[in-house]
């Protein structure tokens, strides 16, 4: 082999090693790594949902996130009360999560209130491998709990950014996660099967319709989004989209929560419980004889 051959196989050979290097750091990037690049495509904003039994409006819920150079914090609320029922129960939920500038949980506080009684569970991780707890319900002595976890633990609602801003979702692929679940006051592994992908048209404004005194659609856009299919607990459900926001999901098997506009979630709920007030105060309004 000649000189000139054998630098030409030595070009050759350093620049595969280069591409071998970059493939390897494209498709084989740590989990913590992953989720510090993926932490800068969160955007900030509110959604919001309304909230659905079969074909009625029973509630409505709200999902906002913000950013800043110190981490990202995490509010979700939701109300259900439905304004059909003769007897009303309002269920109200309330969660404040705080999470490191990779995604990672650090803090968070999750409420429940209405008719279900007051409830409150906060916690806080330590060491990175320690969840501490402190769990209050009604008027009793507040519990404290420490809990060991062997991996990072996502509260439910912030798996969707993950999996779609670090892991970014593929029909067919299958997701492991571990979560804080607030309804057992554990952490849980979790499975998640992406079932399929499909567009959505959603609203994202409203008007006042005046005649018939409701917001109706004003402007719709078309978002496409992933079906994410549980294995056990269902807290992380339904169709999410390409910035890990929620499009449609059943969070506790019953209620659907649907992604729209604010007054077609918010305001129209709120008129249609002043007119089911309004409704039974005029049936039981006593009648001379």
């Amino acid at each position: 082999m000649t000189r000139r051959e054998s630098l030409g196989a030595g070009i050759i050979f350093l620049w595969l090693v280069g591409l071998a290097l970059l493939a390897r750091r494209e498709l084989f990037v740590a989990e913590p790594e992953q989720l510090m690049e993926a932490a800068l495509l969160v955007v900030p904003g509110t959604a919001y949902y309304e909230v659905m039994n079969g074909d009625a409006r029973v509630g409505w819920a709200s999902a906002s996130i913000d950013t800043s150079a110190t981490g990202i914090n995490v509010r979700d609320v939701m109300v259900i009360d439905s304004p059909d029922s003769a007897a009303s129960k309002r269920f109200a939920a309330r969660a404040r999560v705080s999470l490191t500038p990779g995604l990672r949980l650090t803090s968070f506080t999750f409420e429940l209130g209405g008719d279900r009684g007051p409830y409150r569970v906060s916690g806080k991780m330590s060491q990175d491998t320690l969840l501490e707890l402190i769990t209050a319900a009604g008027k009793t002595h507040p519990d404290t709990a420490t809990v060991s976890v062997q991996r990072a633990v996502f509260w439910p609602t912030t798996v969707p950014l993950a999996l779609a801003l670090a892991a970014r979702p593929k029909v067919g692929r299958t997701y492991k996660y571990s979560i804080y679940d607030p309804t057992t006051g554990t952490p849980e592994d979790i499975q998640l099967a992406v079932g399929a992908e499909s567009l959505f048209v959603i609203p994202d404004s409203a008007r006042l319709d005046k005649e018939r005194g409701t917001w109706v659609v004003a402007h719709e856009d078309t978002v496409r989004g992933w079906r994410l299919d549980p294995q056990g607990s269902t807290l992380v459900s339904g169709w999410i989209d390409e910035r890990g926001r929620a499009i449609e999901t059943r969070p506790m098997g019953t209620f659907t929560l649907r992604r729209t506009a604010y007054e077609l979630a918010f305001q129209n709920w709120t008129l249609d419980a002043k007119r089911s007030s309004a409704a039974k105060k005029a049936h039981h309004i006593p009648t001379n004889r």
